[in-house]
């Protein structure tokens, strides 16, 4: 007789709970226990996060480093003012960009240094319009895009890989609160009221071009809540700029045209971050280069759990062994979008399949299905065959 829900409870056999092996979660915990454990190892970093941003103003003045006042503009006319730096930064990114991808994408990337310059002009001059579309990616989207992009993570990927964005978003931000912390630098809108003159903790936050906002909606709301701000002198690396490049990088990863659309919201959220007063373009750059460096990181998981039975659109693919039986491949290429079976966009996945099969010592052909019609993803219900050294195939799980 089966054990019924109640005795397969995570508190009769702990040590089966976590216990990550094939299958082996699934024997002993209820689908309640497993949402629960998604949803603590999800929220932990974030909230990790959370404590220290708010216990920073606790830690004694006398134990925290210099603020640097000057060290920002001066990084700003080194990388975007002065021509030698500039050629010399976009090699650097289009260099670092192509060691990360491994593909021709990444010489888009010596734009991006002209993009922030051109942003920055755009962000000269002060307008009502220009302060509500501001405000909007700013003071509203910067809050909510991690919750409905976990959200959309979970609907269209599956709950593995929601957790995996989330773990990646709070690690981002507990490494930069642990350098706003270690390297305090002011904020363009200290430069404005004060220039250059040496900052103090005791000195309050300040709203920046928030404050024309506050009183274009009659609210105090901005102006309060940076007055009292626990991190005052915290501009690197810039966390607005983390969400927003870290959310499009994990898009990217499943579909490059959502990915390509949110490279306009990034550009919309530097564009606001400089408008308001609040960073520098040396320091958006920081804050994307600390979600490259996370998102690198959790590449190897977000295999693992595209290859999962929570997989992508509720896509597995196991490969059939020399035994009859089939495993689980290592990892399944998912740049680009799955719903374009065109050449180009998925040749990668198909390659990186043969490549994990020959690996595992197959030695048959590869067999793919589409997805089902009406599917998540959509798509015909054909087989496709493809020559390759192993049997395997794409199964949807019905998500």
């Amino acid at each position: 007789m089966p054990p019924s829900p109640f005795r397969r409870a995570c508190f009769f056999q702990p040590r089966g709970c976590f216990c990550f092996r094939s299958g082996a979660q699934h024997s002993v915990c209820s689908p309640l226990c497993r949402f629960v454990k998604a949803a603590f190892f999800a929220v932990l970093p974030i909230a990790i996060w959370l404590v220290l941003f708010s216990c920073a103003q606790f830690i004694p003045s006398s134990w925290r480093p210099a603020i640097a006042v000057d060290v920002l503009p001066a990084l700003d006319e080194l990388l975007f003012d002065n021509s030698l730096g500039l050629l010399s930064f976009s090699a650097i990114l289009v260099a670092g960009g192509w060691l990360v991808s491994g593909s021709n994408f990444a010489t888009l990337l010596v734009f991006m240094p002209l993009v922030l310059r051109g942003l920055r002009d755009l962000a000269a001059v002060p307008s009502t319009t220009g302060d509500v579309l501001a405000f909007l990616p700013y003071g509203v989207l910067h809050y909510i895009s991690p919750a409905i992009f976990v959200l959309y993570l979970w609907w269209r990927a599956g709950v593995q890989t929601a957790v995996v964005f989330a773990q990646a978003f709070g690690a981002q931000n507990v490494l930069g609160v642990v350098t706003q912390v270690l390297f305090p630098t002011a904020a363009p809108w200290y430069n404005d009221l004060y220039g250059f003159a040496p900052a103090t903790y005791s000195m309050p936050g300040n709203p920046g071009g928030l404050a024309r906002v506050d009183k274009l909606f009659g609210t105090h709301m901005y102006s309060n809540a940076f007055n009292n701000s626990p991190l005052v002198f915290g501009a690197m690396p810039s966390l607005h700029s983390g969400f927003a490049f870290l959310i499009m990088l994990f898009a990217m990863h499943f579909t490059r045209r959502l990915g390509m659309a949110l490279s306009l919201y990034v550009c919309w959220q530097w564009w606001a971050t400089m408008y308001l007063r609040h960073h520098y373009m040396s320091d958006l750059m920081v804050g994307a280069a600390y979600a490259t460096v996370t998102y690198v990181f959790s590449r190897r998981y977000l295999a693992r759990a595209s290859a999962s039975p929570a997989g992508f659109g509720g896509w597995q693919l196991q490969a059939k062994t020399s035994n009859g039986g089939y495993k689980m491949l290592d990892s399944v290429v998912t740049m680009g979008d799955k719903n374009d079976f065109s050449g180009r966009e998925t040749s990668g996945m198909w390659n990186d399949a043969i490549l994990k099969s020959r690996r595992a010592g197959d030695n048959n052909s590869i067999l793919v299905a589409l997805p089902i019609p009406g599917g998540p993803l959509g798509g015909g219900a054909n087989a496709v065959q493809m020559p390759a050294p192993l049997e395997g195939v794409l199964i949807d799980n019905g998500l």
